[in-house]
């Protein structure tokens, strides 16, 4: 059976652990008894890919042998506060020490799994600990575990490292309580604050470090003496190591933020692509259509937890009794989320996916080929037309659009808005600086508003669906709350249409023409074409 709890614990380091053991087991401070609850021998492996999955998804994996059986622990990590580390511990029963972490039938097992994807995990290092246990307790009841540990790391032929640890795990509503005893324990001991953990130590201990997931793919900077190659590839390697920073938090599903980033990098590696299009080869081009296929599997996810975080906000409209309705709804939007995630883990555990990553990494590092003329020009002779003409679309679309306009012509907008939005972040605060960025404001404006407005469509699409595909389920009380929401969201689109012509008008105000006024002064001028020579035809002489 799985255990999902949070862990408090003071922990501390101490040059020599006799002199604790002998305060623990003499005179304490009033108000306090210890009991001691015997000695452990704990034998710890930990484990990870040989990419670091789970540490970049911020949790350690550790198989603790138990005899003929072991105990497998997920671990967050965190970094100490006033001494205390507060982290979530997963731990599930396996029938044996040699299965594999990744094969465990409960929770630890279905994250590693997630995680991990078709990665193997290997052996890291392993601790062995000689634990003395002290229950301490105060006039209200239990309080805490002190735990003194000597643990050594094996390392090869060498002697073994050792670590002398005292640690107090305590439950996080008796922190108060227990706060007088650790800290004359500390006095009278002169312990000090751990720094690294246990697992950090071995990782020292052992040689081993983390590095980067992506390894340098190369400059990341935009400036303007550049071709307008080097920052399309500059471009699109920031927003790659953003992409792929985010994958371990996207698997694991416990932060969507995570998933949000990852998603927001590959549309802005995809838009760098669409905007710098001229100037990139086809063998770059290529992999924009292959990451779609990515982008696709991200957003189905994401659109359902956008949903699922308006669930709140739903609720908030209606008496308790009314609210309880919409349990239903959120449990057709868990269902296919949960479907969704599956999808979504498929298509990141892919070989093909796999091949897209390391063969887009793989042109990043390469940069941006020498024989390829289009993408030698200078980026100031670029970045004017690359932003005028996304700057045209969205003024010619805008100076449409009224209020009678369907969802269809204010979405086509919000999209080319976005597209200019990007357009201006390519260039902005490398190459053309202030000007950009406030420009970028007015359009970032405008399209929130729009955003919001294509939010309102959405979900009553959304509810419209589901009624449609599960109104016999739902039951009349679920169905009328849907309509009020809805009705609300109807409310909100002719509002947001109202607010519009506001934020759309100054697109052509001040900022724009400070903006291309400054472009077109930095455009290099073209270079002076070479005279052409005309010269005479000779006549032919007497024939001979």
């Amino acid at each position: 059976m799985t255990s999902d709890l949070i862990e408090v614990e003071w922990q501390y380091a101490a040059l020599d652990t006799r002199p604790v053991v002998r305060w623990l087991t003499g005179s304490l401070p009033a108000g306090f008894t210890l009991e001691r609850a015997g000695t452990k021998e704990l034998d710890d492996t930990y484990f990870d890919t040989s990419n670091w999955h789970l540490h970049r998804a911020g949790y350690t994996c550790r198989v603790r042998r138990r005899g003929d059986s072991a105990e497998l622990t997920l671990k967050s990590m965190a970094e100490p506060d006033e001494g205390i580390r507060s982290r979530r511990e997963i731990t599930e029963p396996l029938t044996s020490a040699d299965i594999s972490p990744a094969a465990a039938p409960g929770g630890c097992g279905a994250i590693i799994r997630a995680v991990a994807g078709r990665n193997p995990l290997l052996p890291l290092f392993r601790l062995q600990t000689q634990r003395e246990v002290f229950n301490l307790a105060d006039g209200h009841g239990l309080l805490a575990e002190v735990a003194v540990d000597e643990t050594s790391i094996p390392v090869g032929e060498d002697r073994p490292i050792r670590l002398s640890r005292v640690e107090v795990e305590v439950e996080h509503q008796a922190v108060g309580r227990a706060r007088a005893f650790v800290s004359e324990m500390v006095e009278a001991n002169r312990l000090t604050t751990a720094g690294p953990s246990k697992f950090e130590s071995a990782l020292i201990a052992t040689g081993q470090a983390v590095p980067p997931l992506t390894a340098d793919l190369g400059p990341t900077t935009v400036a303007p003496e550049l071709t307008a190659g080097e920052v399309a590839y500059a471009v699109l390697r920031k927003q790659f190591a953003v992409f792929r920073a985010n994958e371990p938090g996207t698997r694991l599903g416990e932060d969507i933020e995570a998933l949000h980033d990852m998603r927001v990098a590959i549309r802005r590696i995809r838009a760098a692509m669409a905007a710098f299009r001229p100037v990139l080869s086809l063998r770059m081009l290529r992999f924009r259509d292959q990451l779609g296929w990515v982008a696709a599997a991200l957003g189905e996810v994401r659109d359902l937890d956008v949903q699922l975080e308006r669930m709140e906000e739903w609720r908030s409209h209606f008496p308790p009794e009314r609210a309880a309705a919409l349990r239903a709804v959120e449990d057709i939007l868990r269902q296919r989320r949960q479907v969704a995630r599956k999808r979504m883990l498929l298509v990141l555990d892919s070989r093909r996916y796999e091949r897209i990553c390391e063969g887009f990494a793989r042109a990043l590092r390469e940069g941006p080929p020498k024989s390829f003329a289009p993408g030698r020009v200078p980026i100031l002779s670029v970045a004017p037309d690359m932003v005028e003409r996304r700057y045209r679309r969205v003024r010619k679309l805008g100076d449409a659009v009224r209020k009678d306009s369907p969802p269809e012509a204010y979405h086509t907008l919000r999209i080319d808005a976005k597209k200019l939005r990007y357009a201006l972040e390519f260039v902005g605060n490398g190459i053309y600086g202030k000007p950009a960025i406030e420009f970028s404001a007015r359009v970032t404006a405008m399209q929130d508003v729009l955003g919001l407005h294509q939010d309102a469509y959405v979900a009553m699409d959304l509810l419209q669906e589901i009624a449609d595909s599960s109104g016999r389920k739902l039951g009349p009380a679920t169905l009328m709350a849907m309509g009020s929401i809805t009705e609300r969201y109807r409310l909100d689109a002719i509002d947001l249409r109202a607010k519009f012509p506001g934020v759309y008008r100054p697109i052509a105000g001040d900022e724009w023409k400070r903006l291309l006024k400054l472009m077109e002064r930095e455009r290099p001028a073209p270079p002076a074409q070479a005279p052409v020579s005309r010269v005479r035809a000779a006549r032919p002489g007497p024939a001979v």
